[in-house]
């Protein structure tokens, strides 16, 4: 055992490759999305990473899991224990209508939405990939 590297090559182990132990769901873009749920839906703030902007103003469902749903009941997450706070989400994808692959991740009142859309939450955009492996328990 002179030389670590000799030893791994004569046991032929050859380890994968980090990113191939990533699911799937963390390989896609993943974009962070902030905002206020009225009456069920969710009203995301405008994206201040990117110009054009990747989703245009308006009230949006979400989506655990792929949209359109391959099963025959739609997936969408009831956000009327929501209404009148802001939600933080992690999504993979988008429409005009459903936010889908999406991970609600945190839950604020009007005054802490208002404090990080002002001071943070361009920080936050810049780090949405970091913010992604994070909350989903592989990073931590």
């Amino acid at each position: 055992m002179e030389n670590s590297d000799e030893v791994l090559e004569e046991a032929g182990t050859v380890l994968p490759d980090p990113k191939t132990l990533v699911p799937t769901t963390l390989k896609k873009a993943n974009v962070l999305f902030m905002g206020t749920v009225e009456n069920g839906y969710f009203n995301p703030v405008p994206d201040l990473k990117e110009s054009p902007p990747r989703w245009k103003p308006g009230l949006y469902s979400i989506a655990e899991g792929k949209w359109p749903s391959p099963n025959l009941s739609a997936d969408l997450v009831d956000l009327n224990p929501y209404n009148g706070r802001s939600i933080l989400v992690i999504a993979s994808d988008w429409n005009e209508e459903v936010i889908s692959e999406a991970r609600i991740f945190g839950v604020l009142d009007k005054v802490a939405c208002d404090v990080i859309q002002k001071f943070a939450y361009e920080h936050m955009q810049d780090r949405e990939e970091e913010i992604a492996v994070y909350i989903s328990g592989i990073g931590n």
